[in-house]
């Protein structure tokens, strides 16, 4: 994604800059496994933002108002809602998969809100057979564009998050490495060599073995 100037129609309509993304046959690959940080610290425990702590924090879903809300609407449209909700959980888990194994949670807010747009598409749509009407068949349509979008933003998204944390870890598995080469060299300095040991050391005159 990348935000340019505005242009054509956005910018008749008084925007400054739009967000694009490029086109499905340029975008990024998937994320090979080995980005995500790690679960546990070297001892065993938790580490701090682990997913089990995310997790647990996190309620999905409308709550309070807004599902009392959706309770008062059509039941068609409940229905396909919750078909949007269950497809939109397979596509996170896939994604997931996809990108190293860890999805941040403006990439699963994107991948919801396309999915949402498409149970929308759908009973919009199943409207627009029943009643005949093109209109609505246009909005289902806009709907689906709409809906397209948002799940390449959230695969471009998940690829670049992926390849950031996997550089991160790069950088954090280098220095240590740095570290225990710095540490081995000053031990191999302080102690003394072989040769020292049997020459006058340990294993001097006063300490021969009698033959």
């Amino acid at each position: 994604m990348t935000r340019r100037a505005a242009h054509g129609r956005a910018r008749e309509l008084g925007r400054l800059v739009v967000s694009e993304c490029c086109p499905a046959d340029e975008l990024p690959s998937a994320t090979p496994p080995g980005t995500v940080r790690p679960q546990r610290s070297p001892d065993g425990r938790f580490a701090g933002g682990n997913t089990v702590a995310r997790s647990s924090r996190v309620r999905s879903g409308p709550q309070g108002a807004l599902a009392q809300l959706d309770a008062q609407s059509d039941a068609a449209w409940q229905a396909a809602r919750r078909w949007a909700r269950q497809a939109c959980s397979r596509r996170i888990t896939e994604l997931g998969r996809l990108h190293g194994g860890e999805l941040s949670s403006e990439v699963c807010a994107l991948v919801v809100d396309s999915w949402e747009l498409r149970g929308d598409a759908r009973y919009i749509a199943a409207r627009a057979r029943a009643e005949g009407s093109a209109d609505l068949a246009r909005a289902a349509a806009t709907l689906l564009a709409s809906a397209r979008q948002a799940q390449r933003d959230a695969w471009e998204l998940a690829a670049r998050e992926a390849a950031a944390r996997g550089d991160d870890e790069g950088a954090d598995l280098r220095r240590r490495q740095a570290e225990f080469q710095r540490g081995l060299a000053a031990r191999q300095a302080a102690s003394p060599s072989p040769t020292e040991v049997l020459s006058g050391g340990r294993l001097g005159p006063s300490n021969e073995v009698p033959r």
